[in-house]
């Protein structure tokens, strides 16, 4: 079982309650639905088929993480707003830079890992990884732990949002040949 609270069955997740996180389950797959086991005892049903790539029973999610299940972009936005205005910056970023329902984990991450640190600081961080175009949570997560947010940036004095596509590619590899060379 996934530490999500769901098994994966034909490319499809389904919900499990979260109480059995790192436990071995069961599945019997009938032609109409799939019914999870633990310990001989059966513990969730889900439809075979359905709407989406995923089938989640509310009741099976920590109660924290149920609060976090509907949130939309706007939400996280407002939340992030709250920490200042390069915090909504960079949160507008992640989101921007793929589609919205596949950056919502990474944005909740974020939100909640920013939260726990002094606005300054959350500004701070999401200025300099704007300026360097980092919009990975991990990347984040770093500049507080380097404590990197508390040095100035290079150029300091104006926001620079540097999303990929504004990047500059990157050099060729020293000893590449040109690839017409290698078609003769």
């Amino acid at each position: 079982m996934h530490r999500d609270a769901h098994v994966m069955y034909g490319r499809r997740l389904y919900s499990v309650p979260w109480r059995l996180i790192g436990q071995r389950v069961w599945l019997c797959v009938t032609a109409h639905d799939v019914r999870v086991y633990a310990q001989d005892e059966r513990v969730a049903t889900h439809p075979l088929r359905g709407e989406s790539h995923r089938s989640t029973v509310e009741s099976h999610l920590p109660e924290a993480r149920a609060a976090l299940r509907h949130r939309s972009r706007d939400h996280w936005e407002t939340r992030a707003a709250r920490l200042g205005p390069h915090t909504e910056a960079y949160v507008r970023a992640v989101f921007d830079a793929d589609d919205v329902l596949s950056q919502l984990r990474c944005v909740q991450a974020i939100v909640v890992h920013l939260e726990g640190f002094p606005r300054e600081r959350a500004e701070a961080a999401c200025r300099r990884a704007l300026h360097f175009g980092n919009l990975r949570y991990q990347g984040l997560k770093d500049i507080l732990r380097r404590g990197l947010d508390l040095q100035p940036l290079p150029q300091d004095g104006h926001l620079a949002i540097a999303t990929p596509a504004a990047t500059a590619a990157p050099p060729a590899p020293r000893y590449a040949r040109d690839v017409r060379t290698l078609l003769r």
